[in-house]
C-alpha cells in the first residue's frame, strides 16, 4: 500500500522546523555572548527577541495575505532563504541597532513566513479528519530543535566563537531545510490527482458523499466568522502563558537554589517532552475534539505550575520534575491542537489572512506575558503572582474555546 503523500509533507516539516526554527530557540544562548562582548544589559539584549516576536506577529498577518494568492510552498521556500542569510548577517552584527534590525526586524518576518501561518495552510489543504495529528507531528520540531539546537549554540560558541557559529547556522538552514522544502512540499493533494487524508475521490453519483466525516464548508464571505474576535482573545491568553513561562522558568528556578546549569537541564528535559506532547495532543484531539484536549493541555498548564511553585529548596526534585513533565507535554500540544481548531473552523480561500490575524494575536500575548510576569517579579519581590497569572491566562485560554466549542461553528451553519 502506497503511504499517502500528505504524511512525506509533515515528514519534511518536521524536519524543516526543526532545522530553521532551533536557532532561534537558541536565542538565550546568543544573549550571554552578546552581554559579555559587548557590554549590553540582558534587558536591551533581550529586547531583540521581543521585536523579532513583533514582527513574526505582524509579518504573518502580511505572509498570510500572499500565502492564499500564491499558495504556502512558494512563501515557505522564499521565507526560509531569507532566515538563512538572516542568520548569516548576524555574524556581522557590530553594535545594538544592527542585532535589532537584522535579528528583530529581519529574522521576525522571515519566520512568520516560514512556520506557523503558511504551514497551517498547507496541511488545512491536505488533512481534515487527521488534521489535528498532522499539525501534531510537524510542529513537534520546534522544541526538538530546541532541544538540539540549544546545547549545540553552546558548544560551537565556545568552540568557534558566537559569530561563526550564526554563520554555520545560516548555512545549514540553506543547504538542509531549503532543499527539502523544495523537493517534498506542494501546494494542494487535488494537482497531484489526490484527495485530502489519502480518500478516494467521491464518485459523482454519490453527490460528494463517501460516508467518512467532512470537513465543514468553507469560510469565504469578506469577514470574519461569528466567535472569531473570542477565539483571538483565546490566542492572546495562549501567548501569554507559552512566553511568559519560557522566558522566566529559568530565572525561578535559579531563584529557589538551583544552578544555572541544572535549570537549564530542566528545560531541556521540557524540550523533550514537548515532542511528546506534539505527537500525543494532535491525534488526541482528533477523537476527542479540540476544546476537550485543548482544556486538558492548559490543566496540565496549571498542574506543573501549582507544583513549582510549591518548590522552596533544590531537595524537592520530584516537584521540577512534575513541572518540567506537566509544561512540556502540554507546551508540544498547545500549538498542534489550536493550528488545528483554526483549520477547522476558518478553512477556505482566505484561511491565510485569518490565521495571519490569528498570528497576531499569539504575537501580542508573546510579548506581553514575558513583560507582565517581569513587572509583577519587579513588584512583589517573586515570581508567586507572576506565575498565578500566567495560570489564570491559561485557565481563560481553555475557558474561552470550550465555550465557544458549545455554540454551533459559525461554519457549519
Amino acid at each position: 500500500m502506497r503511504i499517502f503523500y500528505g504524511w512525506i509533507i509533515v515528514g519534511a516539516a518536521f524536519v524543516t522546523w526543526a532545522i530553521s526554527l532551533g536557532p532561534r530557540q537558541a536565542y538565550s544562548v546568543f544573549l550571554l555572548s552578546f552581554v559579555d562582548e559587548f557590554g549590553w544589559s540582558r534587558g536591551l539584549a533581550a529586547g531583540a527577541f521581543s521585536v523579532h516576536m513583533v514582527f513574526y506577529a505582524l509579518g504573518g498577518l502580511a505572509l498570510g495575505i500572499l500565502v492564499d494568492r500564491t499558495g504556502p510552498r512558494r512563501v515557505i521556500a522564499y521565507s526560509t532563504a531569507g532566515w538563512a542569510l538572516t542568520l548569516g548577517l548576524c555574524s556581522r552584527i557590530q553594535s545594538a541597532w544592527h542585532l535589532f534590525a537584522i535579528f528583530g526586524v529581519l529574522g521576525g518576518v522571515a519566520t512568520s513566513g516560514l512556520a506557523y501561518v503558511p504551514n497551517s495552510t498547507l496541511l488545512a489543504r491536505w488533512f481534515v479528519r487527521y488534521r489535528g495529528l498532522a499539525a501534531g507531528l510537524s510542529q513537534s520540531g520546534v522544541p526538538l530543535g530546541g532541544a538540539v539546537f540549544l546545547p549545540l549554540a553552546q558548544l560551537a560558541i565556545g568552540a568557534f566563537g558566537w559569530r561563526m557559529t550564526y554563520l554555520g547556522f545560516g548555512v545549514l538552514v540553506a543547504a538542509a531545510a531549503l532543499p527539502l522544502i523544495l523537493v517534498f512540499l506542494r501546494d494542494d493533494p487535488a494537482a497531484m490527482g489526490l484527495s485530502p487524508d489519502g480518500d478516494p475521490p467521491a464518485p459523482p453519483s454519490s453527490g460528494g458523499t463517501t460516508g467518512r466525516p467532512r470537513a465543514a464548508a468553507p469560510f469565504s464571505g469578506t469577514g470574519v466568522p461569528a466567535g472569531y474576535w473570542t477565539v483571538f482573545a483565546a490566542n492572546i491568553f495562549r501567548g501569554m502563558m507559552i512566553h511568559g513561562l519560557l522566558v522566566h522558568q529559568v530565572p525561578y528556578l535559579v531563584d529557589v537554589g538551583y544552578t544555572r546549569m541544572a535549570a537549564a537541564s530542566y528545560f531541556s528535559l521540557s524540550s523533550v517532552l514537548a515532542v511528546v506532547g506534539g505527537f500525543a495532543a494532535g491525534g488526541t484531539s482528533d477523537r476527542l475534539g479540540r476544546a476537550r484536549t485543548y482544556a486538558g493541555i492548559n490543566g496540565l498548564y496549571v498542574l506543573g505550575i501549582v507544583a513549582v511553585l510549591l518548590v522552596r529548596d533544590p531537595s524537592q526534585g520530584v516537584l521540577v520534575v512534575l513541572f518540567s513533565l506537566a509544561t512540556g507535554l502540554a507546551t508540544g500540544g498547545t500549538g498542534p491542537v489550536f493550528a488545528a481548531l483554526l483549520a477547522d473552523r476558518l478553512h477556505g480561500p482566505r484561511f491565510g489572512f485569518l490565521v495571519g490575524l490569528q498570528n497576531i494575536a499569539f504575537g501580542a500575548g508573546a510579548t506581553l506575558g514575558p513583560l507582565l510576569a517581569g513587572v509583577l517579579f519587579d513588584a512583589f519581590g517573586s515570581y508567586t503572582a507572576a506565575f498565578l497569572a500566567l495560570a489564570g491566562a491559561s485557565a481563560a485560554s481553555a475557558g474561552i474555546i470550550f465555550t465557544a466549542a458549545r455554540r454551533p461553528s459559525p461554519l457549519s451553519r
